[in-house]
């Protein structure tokens, strides 16, 4: 059970981001509106990856505000998911293209501490 929660919030998390990129890349740098399903996709895989990062973390009974390491990873999450708002409603490309670098740092960071779970 552990394992097939592992592996779907893994690839949950994948595919969020390969969208937020892409929708990125779309609406920033292509100057092109959104089709509808790419508005509502992303929330549909979001929520589940919420929902599985809950399952998750009540496996292995670590909680974050308990768990340093899962602490620090929700975080990172919130500093990429706010960067990332920023980085698709910036005006200009400079800004949002640093607004992406940004939460592409928190991104790796809390990638990081997942994989490690703050030992290293």
């Amino acid at each position: 059970m552990y394992m097939a929660v592992k592996h779907t919030h893994i690839m949950l998390a994948l595919i969020s981001i390969i969208l937020f990129y892409y929708r990125f890349y779309q609406h920033q740098l292509k100057g092109r509106e959104l089709n509808k399903a790419l508005k509502i996709i992303p929330h549909i895989i979001d929520t589940f990856l919420l929902i599985s990062a809950g399952i998750l973390s009540s496996l292995i009974a670590q909680y974050p505000l308990v768990d340093h390491w899962l602490t620090v990873k929700v975080i990172f999450v919130v500093g990429y998911i706010v960067f990332a708002v920023f980085a698709m409603k910036a005006e200009q490309k400079s800004k949002a293209i640093q607004m992406l670098s940004i939460s592409s740092i928190c991104l790796i960071f809390a990638a990081f501490y997942a994989v490690t779970k703050g030992q290293y």
